[in-house]
């Protein structure tokens, strides 16, 4: 017989299944930027001998201040033969007026503007076609007004990577301003988390994603892809980043660069408002990921929960049959260390691979919110799906005339 009844060891061989996968998850996914990050200390400083043309895509609507602040960093890049094309989405503010005074002080800049009129398609991905059409060399890196990279080598960093056979795409790291508030850093610690899931997937199986404020690729992979410039979601509002990384993805084709120089800090003013917008355009392009990310996520997700509920349930009952003296207090006792061990190993894992990518990205502590938002970010991220499930609508650039 059983020293527990059948329930509670049916609930011990759930938590230790689920614990045995996070703990592959976390050493295989969760700890590729480290990983990545310590090959790349190993790589030489220049891996290209002859550095392509780059043209940098900067996206902005209404960020006249954004680009007064960032446009200096982007335009004094050490880096031999680029361009920087400001794509202004039909700005009512100073935008066209700052580029003016730019444009007397630097000579790799461009800009153009689009028609606010345009209702046929996402204004943004109108901008990168534009972009991309009026470009003049064949690698291409997106950003974003509001958007500042971390060092002036951040362009070298990221093209470096096509000097590897077949590689088409390089993924580049993205933070969100450090700012004190406690809503600020659990929106600076989601999309931390998102990033190291990202990037793990991406080193680890193949990607799936990519963001827009930090994506480099070939003009010719842009237009070669299954899509064709976006073609297959041009009416969709969101999409132009992680839908475009979707479909060209293949095994070896996309590269991720986890150094340092090549972080992109997203300055966003309202942080949280920006943070609930990407959020929700994620949670609505979502449906169109590759299988295998979905699975990867829902494993993820759904052993978080496997491992800490059961897991206080069996740690809960131990006690209790310590303290009533029922039964085999061997088994309790037992019961009660293994369990004890088993989460202490899992939080201080998690905690060590959060804070460990951080200090490899130069980044600040992420201490302790792991732990506070180990069960909170998948919540989070179910909301935001079905939130975008509801107002599905409202991405549907034909019905709402948005960009």
């Amino acid at each position: 017989m059983f020293p527990y009844s059948f329930w509670l060891v049916v609930m011990a061989a759930v938590f230790a299944v689920a614990w045995l996968i996070q703990l592959i998850l976390n050493l295989v996914v969760w700890q590729g930027v480290v990983r990545q990050a310590n090959r790349q200390l190993k790589m030489p400083s220049n891996l290209v001998s002859e550095r392509p043309g780059v043209s940098v895509l900067v996206y902005s609507h209404n960020q006249a201040e954004a680009l007064a602040r960032n446009l200096p960093v982007l335009l004094s890049q050490n880096y031999p033969k680029y361009e920087v094309i400001v794509l202004d989405d039909n700005s009512l503010d100073d935008t066209q007026d700052v580029l003016s005074m730019m444009d007397q002080r630097f000579d790799n800049l461009m800009h153009t503007k689009i028609d606010g009129r345009t209702r046929a398609m996402s204004h943004r991905k109108l901008a990168v076609l534009l972009g991309a059409k009026s470009s003049h060399y064949d690698v291409i890196l997106m950003t974003h007004a509001e958007c500042v990279p971390a060092s002036s080598v951040w362009i070298e960093g990221l093209v470096r990577h096509f000097s590897n056979p077949g590689v088409e795409v390089v993924l580049g790291p993205v933070v969100y301003e450090r700012r004190t508030s406690f809503l600020s850093r659990f929106c600076q610690f989601d999309l931390y988390q998102r990033l190291l899931l990202m990037f793990g997937i991406a080193l680890s199986v193949k990607a799936y994603a990519g963001w827009g404020q930090n994506l480099a690729f070939r003009k010719s992979t842009f237009y070669a892809n299954r899509s064709q410039g976006f073609q297959r979601h041009l009416k969709m509002q969101p999409g132009e980043d992680d839908l475009f990384v979707a479909d060209v993805a293949r095994p070896g084709n996309v590269a991720a660069d986890c150094s340092p120089q090549t972080v992109v800090t997203d300055q966003s003013r309202p942080l949280f408002i920006n943070w609930s917008i990407d959020r929700l355009n994620r949670g609505f392009t979502s449906r169109l990921y590759p299988w295998h990310s979905v699975v990867i996520k829902v494993l993820d997700y759904l052993t978080r929960f496997l491992t800490v509920i059961p897991g206080l349930i069996l740690v809960v009952y131990a006690i209790m049959r310590i303290f009533s003296g029922e039964g085999s207090l061997q088994y309790a006792w037992i019961t009660l260390g293994v369990v004890l061990v088993l989460l202490s190993i899992r939080l201080a894992l998690i905690v060590f691979t959060h804070n460990q990518s951080a200090k490899v990205l130069k980044q600040h502590s992420m201490a302790g919110w792991p732990i506070l938002c180990d069960l909170y970010t998948p919540l989070v991220d179910i909301w935001f799906r079905c939130k975008a499930l509801i107002y599905r609508k409202r991405f549907d650039v034909s019905k709402v005339g948005l960009n």
